[in-house]
């Protein structure tokens, strides 16, 4: 990774979820933007030009797959999907749409979504 410090957005809608992963990121050297909802992520993407998107799909305002779509008619930055559903339909509905990851919430620690992130720069 570059000395520029990487900016990620996090639209998240759960405040505690969203600071916790915002703590872990600047700890690992990344900048960070928050959103807690469709629109305002939406409006911190135009404003904000992040590196990375961790986008969670089930929030208020816009749903975060209403959000992907939008991004992708706009912008190519890489969208990590951040969710609690785990059916097939949705991880394959999100990729299809542009997604460039995908995990689950439950499923994963801080330092795995750390790790994701760092490994969606390197690809």
């Amino acid at each position: 990774m570059s000395k520029e410090k990487k900016k990620i957005l996090i639209i998240e809608d759960d405040k505690i979820l969203s600071n916790a992963i915002s703590i872990a990121l600047i700890d690992a050297g990344f900048e960070v933007i928050a959103a807690f909802n469709g629109e305002e992520g939406l409006e911190k993407v135009k404003q904000e030009n992040p590196n990375l998107i961790l986008l969670d799909l089930i929030m208020p305002k816009k749903s975060g797959e209403d959000v992907l779509k939008q991004i992708r008619k706009e912008n190519e930055v890489p969208i990590l999907i951040s969710t609690a559903k785990e059916d097939p339909e949705t991880v394959a509905r999100c990729l299809e749409n542009g997604a460039t990851g995908y995990f689950v919430k439950s499923a994963c620690t801080l330092d795995d979504i750390i790790r994701k992130i760092k490994e969606s720069f390197e690809q």
